[in-house]
Parts: C-alpha cells; sequence; structure tokens
C-alpha cells in the first residue's frame, strides 16, 4: 500500500475515531475550546446543549462521507485523491455548520428562547 492510499484511510477513520468521540462526550457546558462553538450556540445552556447533539449527528455523517469518499479512490492512481477527500470534507463540514444554524433557527427564536 502506498503512502496516499494509506493517508486516504487513516484520514477517515481519524475523523470517524473524531466523530464518535464527539457523539458519545458533547461537552457538558459551555466553553471556548471544545464543541459547537458559534453566538447562536454559545447564547444559552440549552441551544448549547440542542446545537452539540445536532452538530455531533451531522459531523458523524460528514465523517463517513468522506471515509467512503477514501475508500471509493483508493484504486485510483490520481495525484489529487486526497485533495478530492479533504475537499469533500471541508464541503461536508461547511453543509453541516449550515444544517445546524438551520435546525437552531427552527427551535430557537434570535433572542434564545425556545420557540412555541
Amino acid at each position: 500500500m502506498n503512502v496516499e492510499n494509506s493517508i486516504l484511510i487513516l484520514q477517515g477513520v481519524l475523523f470517524l475515531s473524531i466523530a464518535y468521540y464527539y457523539v458519545k462526550r458533547p461537552p457538558k457546558k459551555i466553553n471556548h475550546f471544545y464543541g459547537y462553538r458559534t453566538r447562536r450556540s454559545m447564547a444559552n445552556q440549552e441551544i448549547w446543549d440542542f446545537a452539540n447533539r445536532q452538530s455531533a449527528k451531522d459531523f458523524m455523517r460528514v465523517a463517513i462521507v468522506t471515509m467512503v469518499t477514501g475508500l471509493v479512490l483508493l484504486p485510483f492512481e490520481n495525484p489529487l485523491k486526497i485533495l478530492i477527500q479533504v475537499g469533500v470534507l471541508l464541503m461536508g463540514l461547511g453543509v453541516a455548520v449550515w444544517h445546524t444554524e438551520r435546525e437552531i433557527g427552527k427551535y430557537f427564536d434570535k433572542n434564545g428562547n425556545k420557540k412555541s
């Protein structure tokens, strides 16, 4: 197995491991170091808990797609395959942030209060 293929597999495993840990151990309290940290998600504890549960699920999906992308790219001899996998990861993370923010907006108003 060449270095590129090893990187493809390790990158997928790494992100899947991080996502699994994040799903199993989301941050309990609002902090500036670990978790889904945006102005909206840090408005209060209820939004923080909701946003971190949602973003953990989204990150797990992104990690799975990243891993599958790496496995699909394994047999190809394309020197850009690592960049393709990183591109899929970055696009996935962008979609995950967008989706989490949209979900926050569905359940909480602009002042951080739960919608009825």
